[in-house]
Formats: structure tokens, C-alpha cells, sequence
């Protein structure tokens, strides 16, 4: 019995998750059309190539397939057209609290399923919403009227500042999750259960 399928399987499993780091960490989600259509037609690649149509021609067709893709992105920072034909364009669907209907019909989105992803956002009423956008990748993307918008930090301090009141202090906080990550170490000991 061959056994070499096993070792073909690993390497173009192999060869098809590098190729993936190099396209970078997004979810489906926030994946364009010509993205996801890469990604699917990879996995097909590596479904035929397991079942034994070629190790080297489906290495080769899958790094076709990331070359033709980090090209068309490439382009598409230099030429707005390239964007806009393979990436699409933000579509706006409220303008001053009121819902754009012609550019919902365009996109093929019904008022629900609007409010349903304003909903997900925490805004509960289409008035408070100066301008939302749905982006290329199906989020929706919006700014608030200047009534709902949730007051920062550093207006909370100002306001305070003109008031002359000293703002309550805080114990040391504990240390930041991100740090972590720019600093590439942990900051405290893992527990031995977590490892």
C-alpha cells in the first residue's frame, strides 16, 4: 500500500496554512468577495490535491491564487478604480437620522435587518444616528448625533477641571492586555492549570 498520499496531504495542508498567515488575520466577516472566492477555491485546491490530482501543480495553483490576490490588493491601494471594481465601496443608508430606502434596495437589505445590526451596535433609535455606512465586508459603521454620543474620558475631566472638582482616585489598575501583546511576555506567572 502507498503511504505517500499521507505525506502529500501534510505538505500542501502545510503549504495552504502558510499561504493563509501571509493574507493576513481577518475574520469571514470582514473578508471581500474576492477574498472569500480565494479562500474557497484554495480549499477546493487542497480537496483535490489530498485526493490525488498533483502535489506540485496544486502548490503551484495555490500560490497563483494568493499572488493574483495580494497583486489585485496591492493595486487597489495605488488605483481607486481596482478598489472600488474588486474591493466595493461603503454604502451610506442613514443621513441625518433618516434611512436612505433606495440605497437599502441596492443592497438588497430590508429595514429589519437594518435596525437589527444598529440593535447589535447598542443604539436603539435610527434618530440618534447622524450618518451610517454598511462597509465592504457587511458591518455597518456609523457616528451619532452629537445628543447620543457617550460623553469620553477626557470630556468628563475638562468638565470636572471647570467645575474645580478633583476626580475620585483610583487603586492601581491591573495591568493592561495589550502590553502583553506589545511586549510579547506575560506580565504575571500563568497558573499551572491554564497551561
Amino acid at each position: 500500500m502507498d503511504l505517500r498520499f499521507i505525506w502529500e496531504a501534510l505538505i500542501v495542508l502545510s503549504v495552504g496554512f502558510c499561504l493563509l498567515r501571509i493574507l493576513g488575520k481577518k475574520t469571514a466577516g470582514e473578508m471581500t468577495g474576492l477574498e472569500i472566492i480565494t479562500l474557497l477555491a484554495m480549499a477546493s485546491m487542497i480537496g483535490h490535491a489530498v485526493s490525488g490530482d498533483g502535489l506540485w501543480k496544486t502548490i503551484v495553483t495555490l500560490c497563483i491564487f494568493v499572488a493574483l490576490l495580494l497583486t489585485i490588493q496591492s493595486l487597489a491601494l495605488k488605483f481607486d478604480w481596482i478598489e472600488r471594481w474588486f474591493m466595493g465601496r461603503a454604502t451610506l443608508v442613514i443621513q441625518d437620522g433618516e434611512v436612505i430606502p433606495e440605497n437599502l434596495k441596492k443592497l438588497r437589505l430590508s429595514i429589519d435587518q437594518l435596525e437589527a445590526k444598529l440593535r447589535e451596535k447598542g443604539i436603539s433609535s435610527i434618530a440618534d444616528v447622524k450618518s451610517a455606512t454598511i462597509e465592504m465586508s457587511g458591518q455597518i459603521g456609523y457616528e451619532l448625533m452629537e445628543h447620543a454620543k457617550p460623553i469620553t474620558i477626557g470630556e468628563f475631566k475638562k468638565t470636572l477641571a471647570q467645575l474645580q472638582v478633583k476626580p475620585p482616585q483610583h487603586p492601581k489598575q491591573n495591568s493592561n492586555l495589550f502590553n502583553e501583546v506589545i511586549l510579547q511576555e506575560h506580565q504575571h506567572p500563568i497558573s499551572p492549570e491554564l497551561e
